[in-house]
């Protein structure tokens, strides 16, 4: 009988014991996300492993489908790029329950890309080519330029003269234009004596 009632005592403390751990609020799962900070395009996907999230345009948070196991590893990578748009993961991996899995956090930009070209006729100093607020001085016999300032994808690029040089008249040729997904090389500066 002793040892039956010494049983039921050690029985019924192990079992307050799980019930109190229980209570303690402990997770065997988390939730794997964070913020999203310049997406104005669609397309973004990443991914953790074999788990993808999409995430929309203009949202400012994400979180993956299924949780993670406390204990697990995780690499958040991104799978698909937005629309003329590139972004990076920042604090992409970690382990569930020893890193935070809710700051994952994901910036992105709008690709950019240089506006230039060529220059002809231009034997003296003083050229200086405009777009919006972007300036840059040509020299000499120079024969090929690009602004300073890239362009975001899918704005509005306007190139044209600000000063003219000494002596010669110089037009823009093919100076306005959207810009699309690559550089711009084909603006034309001819320059004539005056």
């Amino acid at each position: 009988m002793k040892t039956f009632l010494r049983y039921l005592r050690i029985s019924s403390l192990a079992l307050t014991c799980a019930i109190g751990l229980a209570a303690c609020g402990g997770y065997s799962a988390l939730t794997l996300g964070g913020t999203v900070s310049g997406l104005t395009n669609s397309g973004l996907v990443l991914a953790n492993g074999g788990d993808t999230v999409s995430v929309p345009a203009n949202v400012t948070s994400y979180a993956f489908p299924n949780q993670i196991n406390v204990g697990a590893s995780f690499h958040v990578t991104i799978q698909s790029q937005p629309q003329h748009m590139t972004c990076a993961v920042i604090d992409i991996s970690g382990t569930a329950g020893t890193t935070s899995t809710t700051n994952i956090n994901v910036a992105c930009a709008q690709n950019s890309y240089a506006v230039g070209g060529t220059v002809s006729g231009l034997t003296a100093g003083g050229l200086v080519l405009i777009n919006g607020a972007d300036v840059v001085t040509i020299a000499a016999n120079a024969t090929v330029f690009t602004m300073p300032a890239k362009v975001p994808d899918g704005s509005v690029y306007g190139i044209a003269v600000l000063t003219q040089p000494t002596g010669l008249t110089c037009s823009v040729v093919n100076g306005t234009a959207y810009m699309a997904e690559a550089a711009v090389t084909g603006v034309q500066v001819i320059c004539v004596p005056v």
